[in-house]
């Protein structure tokens, strides 16, 4: 799929035929909202509509009272009328956008040269269309109300194939939309569904409610459609358009929302910090405390105010052990500890078993809470954040699948197999693989075929990566190592093994 990142946090202002075909009005509409634009510096576009008319509509129906077929045929707006207000749109610093309801309308667009195709929902499941607006590599933004899921994935499918630049827009088609029909929670379904691809809201609601767009951004929307326009006495508006005021009050709700829900990341900031640490207990000597005493309970106790550089309540653990004589009442510090090394790599493993259960949360990927995994730290624990991998041994019989899960930037160095050969396949991330002589950069679906007793090394992306190896037999004693050090390690010193989630079994321990 193409990168769409240029669609993100893009507003859509469809002015339909609220110009009802008058330029001046037109006019008025897009200065009216230049105003709230630059106030707010939003990356927006304003919307055209095209219709060949009156070709569009019938001609046996071209003078009767139907509702479309008068408000298209009454507003029309000459070809010369809509290039005038196309370039007062760029004048006044707007992208420029435009649905085209058939065929011919979309040769205009490419001559106007448009910033983006909008499809309307009528349209979402016109192949005709379709077929006619992928000539051209226009960004389309395509709405779906009233239509499946299930056609939904035709759309997408449709456009993926033509290598097009492109997102999906939820959509309600009618008009004004009632709370009730909005159904907004079904833009994470979407997100869900298509992967990498900008989801929007096209919105139909009274112009007075605020609280949709905010629900539609915490829901993964990154473009918001919204029919604008201004009263008058003779071109009054619509109960589903907004007005630049109301566009405004709808902004400042947006951005202050925005601002709330932040980023996917934890955030930990230094006002919090400071308030917890004066709140947090440390530890104090119950007794006078002799060099060599180990700390517990007995003759310790935990009390604020903690002081700088003191060991806290959820620091101290068990085997820790003094340097000096300390007097009862007074912090026991940090610089006069001597914490249990085994327990220290015990933590580090952990924590690094946390962040690979994390990542298998993040993409979905189950192997329950008991296991065969290896722990490969091929240059110690101290360095498995850079050198090193997650196995997890699913099946090994006359053929063998493994999960392999590595974390941002790990590298697993440079070894051949002897006995077994292997494909790679991508589940989620990036990983960079050479074997051989041949380089590889592979994605998610990507595939590779490792053959007997050739050298390869790979390194994940800046996302970590987690890829199925799939392979004859595995042995234990199969993996051979370039590097001297690492090539003169047994199996047991670069492996740790570990079969559940929440208790290690450790069978290393540091000399202290």
């Amino acid at each position: 799929m193409k990168n769409n990142n240029f669609l993100k946090d893009l507003f859509v202002l469809d002015m339909a035929n609220n110009h009802f075909g008058n330029l001046s009005h037109a006019k008025k509409i897009v200065k009216s909202f230049s105003v709230v634009k630059k106030k707010y510096n939003i990356n927006a576009t304003i919307k055209f509509q095209f219709r060949n008319l009156p070709d569009f509509v019938h001609k046996q129906y071209r003078s009767s009272d139907l509702k479309y077929v008068r408000r298209f045929l009454d507003t029309k707006l000459s070809d010369q009328g809509f290039f005038e207000l196309f370039k007062y749109i760029k004048k006044n610093k707007f992208l420029t956008s435009c649905t085209p309801f058939d065929e011919k309308s979309v040769d205009k667009i490419e001559k106007f040269n448009f910033d983006f195709i909008k499809i309307a929902s009528v349209s979402a499941l016109d192949f005709n269309l379709h077929e006619r607006v992928v000539k051209n590599k226009i960004p389309k933004i395509i709405s779906t109300g009233g239509i499946s899921l299930d056609d939904i994935d035709k759309i997408v499918s449709f456009y993926s194939k033509k290598k097009q630049s492109f997102a999906i827009m939820h959509c309600v088609s009618i008009y004004p939309s009632r709370n009730e029909d909005l159904n907004l929670k079904f833009i994470q379904n979407l997100k869900s569904r298509y992967e990498n691809l900008p989801i929007g809201w096209s919105t139909h609601e009274s112009p007075e409610e605020i609280l949709p767009g905010t629900i539609a951004q915490t829901f993964g929307a990154s473009i918001f459609e919204k029919h604008i326009g201004i009263n008058s006495k003779r071109f009054p508006l619509n109960k589903y358009s907004i007005t630049p005021l109301l566009l405004d009050k709808w902004l400042e709700n947006f951005y202050k929302s925005k601002q709330m829900i932040g980023s996917i990341n934890k955030k930990i900031f230094k006002e919090e910090l400071k308030t917890i640490n004066q709140l947090s207990r440390g530890v104090y000597a119950k007794m006078d405390l002799k060099k060599n005493s180990i700390l517990n309970e007995q003759n310790t106790y935990f009390a604020i105010p903690y002081q700088e550089n003191q060991i806290s309540s959820h620091e101290l653990k068990k085997n820790t052990k003094i340097k000096k004589d300390i007097l009862k009442d007074k912090p026991v510090m940090k610089k006069d500890a001597i914490f249990d090394k085994n327990l220290i790599y015990e933590y580090k493993l952990k924590s690094y078993l946390h962040k690979a259960k994390a990542m298998m949360n993040y993409n979905n990927i189950k192997v329950g809470n008991v296991f065969d995994l290896e722990m490969s730290h091929h240059k110690g624990v101290e360095n498995f954040e850079k050198i090193g991998c997650f196995l997890f041994n699913i099946v090994n019989k006359e053929y063998a699948k493994k999960i392999l899960v590595m974390l941002p930037n790990q590298i697993h160095p440079s070894h051949f197999h002897k006995s077994k050969s292997e494909t790679f396949i991508i589940l989620a991330g990036s990983l960079k693989l050479k074997d051989g002589k041949r380089k590889y950069d592979l994605y998610p679906g990507d595939r590779v075929d490792l053959q007997k007793s050739s050298w390869h090394e790979f390194r994940a992306g800046t996302d970590g990566c987690i890829f199925e190896e799939i392979s004859t037999t595995s042995f234990k004693k199969d993996s051979f190592y370039k590097n001297k050090k690492i090539k003169n390690l047994k199996r047991d010193e670069r492996k740790t093994y570990i079969d559940n989630w929440f208790e290690l079994k450790l069978e290393k321990k540091i000399k202290t």
